[in-house]
């Protein structure tokens, strides 16, 4: 009351304050980052360590082992350590507790792993800490290829010239190439020369260690000169390297050139990127955090012509897997949908108010009110996305009910006979009160949403912060605004002439009263009335267990991505060679005009990019098909499953994991290999890698669960080189020696000891690097033939002559969970059954329990466990949000009972929702539930309207069924307002016509079907309750005196 009296006597001050919402709703419009999705800032660290040559179970013992248990000895507020060794890495996952400081985090992570590199193997460096962001992905790739300069050349150019250049936009971060080979100095050793000159490749790499030289000279001092030494301590050029001599300790001098070939070349190649076949290198640009998608390749465009010309000549940059169009395809269509929504809703209000001036004053609120969500959103560090226009669309329909009750009830004055000031001041004091009930009610509703942890979290929260701020203001600025135009503008209001408002007026006047003998008849046929209601109700408990569940809607975006495992143990050239086949094969299914590009990425890359890109390729025998299509195109899941079926057909020894494509569902993901990962954790990995096999046994059999596999790879082809010591001993050789001349001939020995010449013309620093080149060192025979040491006589001793080989099947991935040893059953769901898929699962991992020894478990993580964990902690909040709306009703009816009758049209909203998700095929979701959770707010709040006027109605000494029907007639055209806008407002966004609406449909659509029988529930159910109610009582137990 007080606000429409200070509205009314200052309106120079409202005006001001108007003019202020629109200043910094435009401001903050404009400074709002533009994403797809809010950001995940799940606090998790991820650490790299890099021991080139080492093999997975040493890797995990020497190095993995030793990080893990420092880390959960020293560093604070962990909820768990997961890592992946495999040959030369190990990656380390450390997730901590949620609101954690992750600057001090990183902290304590970055030194307790400097503590420990002395416990670690020799030549060790240490790890590439990074923070992990859930948002952080790949945005765009470019393609880099070259008809004239060699795949070092190209990738060399990429991985410093090109990042000099990119790097320097805001909040973007360039991998390392993916292909290409990295450019080095080789020194290609020549076996059969070394073993002329009794030789072993550790002189060779102990001669460039002594020869090849980083060292600090200093200054001399002459007369009145100060001047620097400088020493040729270090080759200027690779025919200088050549030169270097070797020196034995025998008269003889021996050059590096007298037993190998020096070049300036590249290491051994051990990842593959093609692009539509054609070999090349790739980098991928990450968005870090809540930068903006769109202004990153908005810029990255602008600077890339000038990037084209100043690269080589020959060498071509094509910019491929462009995600802003997505991000702003799906944009714009919410913003469309916003003005549709509009629209609709101003045909509604001109419709029953039969005024454009009332419903120009309506729709003034909408605005402002949105532009304090906006205020709010930027204020509070969020970014516009998806879910927070979603939000906006949302709330646009919900807005309306604030303006709409106050206008209606004005302009119902003035027709009475009010002066519109009166008119405003008298409306204040019937409806204000019931208003706020009504708006805390809905905001009260998404309280919950708040108590979400995890990705569901992140996603919602914004969404609900845009609805809950933007009602507020709705309301402040329908006691204010909208009295204040009321009177401005509807003093000479006096009645409409326009047949189609007046047709729509008495057709509003005849469905209400048809409700009103309606519910009248339900006063007289109690029994039948509960009959039917308890119809109703069984139809919603049966529409709910068989409606299916899935985490969040599949966004169809126009990508596929497979991860490719081989045979174990295969090369790179012929993994390249099957899938390349896999691509021919793939594009037999594709027709070649949705086809827009294919990527390959076959093999391992550099291990920094496993910092900043999920991946999971372990090996030269497996990699990832990325594939965009091009618009328009048929459903990715329809040609997802015909590439399995071709698999399973074609190539039935290879393995296939769907993987995440777009940024939607990569962020939705998070670190999941699949949709539902079973681990096996414990020591006991004999019984649980069984009970692993087992469940791989039943879980395939299992309707719509695909691509079941393991992720570890448990047996990789390997030569165990078995160092007999005491007869190494006797002829003057230890295990050091014979280790250091077989890694230098594998080009491992940097591993140990680094050498590195300095480009004089680029100013780098690359590798240089010992080795047998491949084509010499191809056979057991060839490896056994090697010289490792000389023995007393002078003589050359060869590694047959003091080792064994034999063949052997290792681990070529260790993973682990908390120190425990961890197998990972991955499970991938067809279609929106992850909800039956998941359950079924969960009974094969509960009989298998039982088979466990103790001290293991079997947990079940990913996608699944995410929404398993977030259904239950929404659906104990829906207990308390019925709690907490009952309180907030207590101080509008003072009455025990009274609230009870406004909630009694919940359970037939709810009823209404789930018919409509199963009308629609429409699986529950996280979406789904929050619009339950809407359905819960806006049902209330009409119900509160219903019961407010026909408690005031009965106060006055009306029977308890008189009041009812009258406030049926006085409320029915806001509520059926109210309801209509929300309703034909989300028809849109149930349709899912643009890019992204899947996310948002199913909420729509349960919001659509919960008011269809909630509004409906409204006007016959709450009005039986409050009469049945009210009739056993006094009206002064409803008031305090």
């Amino acid at each position: 009351m007080w606000l429409v009296q200070f509205a009314l006597k200052r309106p120079y001050s409202v005006a001001s304050m108007v003019l202020l919402i629109i200043a910094i709703g435009i401001s903050s419009y404009n400074k709002l980052a533009v994403d797809v999705l809010p950001k995940v800032d799940i606090p998790s660290i991820k650490l790299i360590w890099t021991y080139k040559g080492l093999n997975a179970r040493e890797m995990a013992a020497k190095v993995t082992t030793f990080s893990e248990v420092a880390i959960m000895n020293n560093v604070d507020n962990i909820k768990s350590v997961r890592s992946q060794t495999m040959s030369g890495t190990a990656i380390v996952h450390v997730e901590f507790q949620s609101g954690v400081d992750i600057a001090n985090a990183m902290a304590q992570t970055t030194s307790v792993s400097q503590t420990i590199i002395r416990r670690m193997p020799q030549g060790i460096t240490p790890p590439l800490i990074v923070q992990y962001n859930q948002s952080s992905h790949p945005i765009i790739q470019l393609a880099i290829s070259s008809d004239r300069l060699s795949s070092a050349q190209v990738a060399d150019f990429a991985r410093l010239r090109l990042r000099g250049m990119i790097q320097t936009i805001n909040g973007v971060r360039m991998t390392l190439p993916y292909g290409g080979a990295t450019r080095v100095i080789n020194v290609d050793l020549r076996p059969r020369d070394l073993r002329a000159h009794k030789l072993t490749p550790e002189d060779v790499n102990l001669a460039l260690s002594r020869e090849n030289l980083t060292l600090p000279t200093g200054d001399i001092r002459i007369d009145a000169n100060n001047i620097q030494l400088l020493i040729n301590a270090a080759p200027d050029t690779v025919d200088e390297i050549a030169q270097i001599p070797i020196t034995t300790g025998r008269d003889q001098l021996i050059l590096l050139s007298d037993v190998a070939d020096v070049r300036d070349g590249s290491a051994v190649q051990t990842n593959i990127a093609r692009v539509n076949g054609k070999e090349g290198v790739l980098v991928s640009l990450i968005k870090l955090g809540d930068a903006s998608t769109t202004d990153i390749i908005e810029k990255l465009k602008q600077i890339l012509p000038g990037i084209q010309q100043a690269a080589p000549d020959g060498v071509e940059i094509t910019p491929i897997f462009d995600q802003s169009t997505f991000v702003s395809h799906a944009q714009d269509h919410i913003k469309k949908e916003m003005l549709l929504v509009g629209f609709l809703v101003a045909v509604i209000i001109i419709l029953f108010l039969g005024s454009v001036r009332a419903t120009l004053i309506v729709l003034t609120s909408i605005p402002l009110s949105l532009m304090v969500s906006l205020a709010v959103l930027h204020l509070s560090g969020h970014t516009m996305n998806l879910m927070s226009l979603g939000g906006l669309a949302l709330a646009i329909g919900i807005l309306v009910d604030n303006a709409l009750v106050e206008i209606e009830n004005i302009e119902r004055l003035i027709h009475e006979g009010h002066p519109p000031r009166q008119a405003a001041l008298t409306s204040a004091t019937q409806v204000a009160l019931p208003e706020l009930i009504s708006t805390l009610s809905i905001c009260v509703v998404f309280s919950p949403i708040f108590l979400l942890e995890g990705v569901a979290g992140y996603i919602f929260k914004p969404m609900a912060l845009v609805v809950m701020s933007a009602l507020l203001a709705s309301y402040l600025l329908s006691r204010t605004v909208v009295p204040l135009l009321s009177v401005l503008l509807l003093k000479r209001t006096s009645g409409s002439s326009n047949p189609i408002h007046n047709g729509v007026i008495n057709s509003t006047h005849w469905i209400s009263e048809c409700f009103v003998s309606l519910a009248a008849k339900t006063q007289k046929f109690r029994l039948v009335t509960l009959i039917i209601a308890a119809m109703v109700l069984s139809a919603g408990v049966l529409a709910f267990t068989s409606a299916g569940q899935t985490f969040f809607p599949k966004t169809d975006a126009g990508l596929i991505k497979i991860y490719l495992r081989t045979v174990p143990g295969s090369r790179i050239e012929n993994t390249a060679a099957s899938f390349a086949e896999v691509q021919k094969r793939i594009r037999k299914i594709i027709p070649a005009s949705e086809i827009d590009t294919i990527v390959e990425n076959i093999g391992t890359p550099e291990s920094v990019n496993l910092a900043w890109v999920q991946s999971f390729t372990v090996g030269s025998y497996d990699g990832e098909i990325l594939i965009q299509l091009r618009e328009p195109h048929q459903a990715t899941d329809v040609y997802l499953a015909k590439i399995r079926q071709m698999l399973k057909r074609d190539f039935p020894e290879f393995m296939l994991i769907a993987q995440p494509a777009d940024i939607t569902n990569q962020t939705l993901s998070g670190t999941a290999p699949a949709t539902i990962e079973v681990q096996f954790r414990g020591k006991d990995t004999h019984n649980n890698q069984l009970l692993a096999e087992n469940m791989i046994q039943q879980a395939s059999r299992l309707p719509n669960a695909v691509d079941v596999n393991i992720q570890q790879v448990l047996k990789l082809p390997s030569f165990d080189i078995d160092i007999n010591r005491q007869q190494a001993a006797r002829r003057g050789l230890t295990t050091r020696a014979i280790t250091s001349s077989v890694l230098a001939a594998l080009g491992a020995g940097n591993s140990v000891s680094s050498n590195f010449w300095a480009d004089p013309a680029s100013g780098f620093s690359y590798e240089v690097q010992t080795q047998v080149p491949l084509l010499r060192l191809n056979s057991e025979s060839a490896l056994l033939s090697l010289p490792v040491g000389r023995s007393s006589d002078d003589s050359i001793i060869k590694l047959a002559d003091v080792a064994t080989i034999k063949p052997t099947l290792v681990p070529a991935t260790v993973g682990r969970t908390n120190l425990r040893p961890t197998f990972s059953i991955l499970i991938n769901v067809e279609g929106e059954s992850l909800g039956e898929v998941y359950d079924r699962v969960a009974n094969i991992a509960k009989q298998l329990r039982t088979q466990l020894k103790p001290g293991n478990t079997i947990d079940i993580a990913g996608q699944a466990q995410e929404m398993d964990q977030t259904f239950k902690t929404l659906a104990k909040s829906f207990g308390l949000v019925l709690f907490l709306v009952y309180v907030i009703m207590l101080f509008n009816f003072s009455s025990w009972l009274l609230p009870l009758v406004a909630l009694s049209s919940v359970p037939f909203a709810i009823t209404g929702a789930f018919l409509a998700l199963v009308a629609t095929a429409t699986p529950i979701s996280v979406p789904a539930i929050l619009g339950f959770i809407m359905v819960i707010g806006v049902t209330t709040a009409n119900s509160v309207l219903i019961t407010s006027f026909a408690k005031d109605i009965w106060h006055t000494g009306v029977s308890a069924s008189q009041a009812a029907m009258s406030a049926i007639r006085s409320r029915f055209r806001p509520v059926l307002m109210t309801a209509l806008t929300m309703i034909l407002g989300l028809m849109p966004m149930a349709l899912a016509l643009g890019q992204g609406g899947e996310q948002n449909a199913p909420l729509a659509r349960v919001v659509i079907g919960g008011l269809l029988v909630g509004t409906l529930s409204t006007f016959i159910i709450v009005p039986w309750c409050f009469s049945q109610i009210a009739s056993r009582i006094k009206p002064s137990q409803t008031e305090v005196h």
